[in-house]
């Protein structure tokens, strides 16, 4: 997995190696200390794969997370959400399960830390998904990428 900086406001991405999705963290500009602010994260899936949905039953495929790693700009202030899934029969788990195909966006609401200096800042976003194409699963896959927020005064 590779972790791309980003220069001038442009969105992070992570690129890994026969992932099945390639995850984007939209910017945040002009936030300032102690607001609620809401991070979107973005997937873009491969032709013919599909990801589960953040809703899954308990002996049914991994459900997909976000959320965020520990740090000095912002903590969760709510529960993450996700685009409209697609309830489908999954020949893999043999019951119907939430996905997504081509794209989903999430978003994970945060409240930034008082006291911050302005300037850029990355908060680290964590995604777990697993993926099919509907005739293999894979093993469940753990992403990290950072969202950028411009903080201001």
């Amino acid at each position: 997995m590779l972790g791309l900086a980003a220069e001038g406001g442009a969105p992070v991405r992570a690129a890994d190696a026969g992932a099945t999705v390639d995850w984007v963290a939209a910017p945040i500009v002009a936030a300032r200390p102690g607001r609620r602010v809401v991070i979107t994260v973005r997937g873009t899936i491969r032709d013919g794969w599909h990801v589960y949905g953040l809703k899954q039953a308990a002996n049914g495929p991994t459900p997909l997370r976000v959320s965020l790693d520990p740090n000095a700009v912002a903590r969760a202030d709510g529960a993450a959400s996700g685009s409209s899934s697609i309830n489908a029969f999954d020949p893999a788990f043999g019951f119907v399960t939430p996905t997504h195909a081509h794209a989903v966006s999430l978003t994970v609401p945060v409240r930034l830390r008082a006291g911050l200096a302005p300037g850029r800042q990355q908060v680290p976003v964590t995604i777990r998904y697993q993926s099919c194409d509907g005739r293999i699963c894979l093993p469940p896959r753990t992403v990290h990428i950072a969202a950028p927020v411009e903080i201001v005064a």
